[in-house]
C-alpha cells in the first residue's frame, strides 16, 4: 500500500546504492514542496548512535522514519504510528 507521496515501508535496503536512491528521491520531494523534514523527537527516535531522520508527506500529513544503513544495519524507512 504507498500513501499520496508514493512511499512504501522498507524493512532493509538492498544496497547503498539502494539507499542513496531513495534519499536523492526524498530530498527532491523535499525540494518540490510535497515533502518536509521535521525534527526527530527524542523520546520516540532511536537515539543518537543511529543517522535517524523524520520526514511528513504533506498531502497525508503522515511521518516516515528513515535510518541510514550501518553494516551489518541495512537501514529501514517505515511509518511512525500515531501518537
Amino acid at each position: 500500500m504507498t500513501n499520496p507521496c508514493d512511499w512504501a515501508p522498507i524493512d532493509r535496503f538492498e544496497s547503498l546504492g539502494h539507499y542513496e536512491e531513495f534519499l536523492a528521491r526524498i530530498t527532491e520531494q523535499v525540494s518540490e514542496g510535497n515533502v518536509r523534514v521535521i525534527p526527530v523527537d527524542p523520546a520516540k527516535g532511536w537515539g543518537s548512535a543511529w543517522d535517524e531522520h523524520w520526514y511528513q508527506c504533506l498531502p497525508s500529513n503522515e511521518i516516515w522514519r528513515l535510518v541510514s544503513p550501518e553494516p551489518p544495519f541495512r537501514g529501514v524507512f517505515k511509518k511512525l504510528d500515531p501518537a
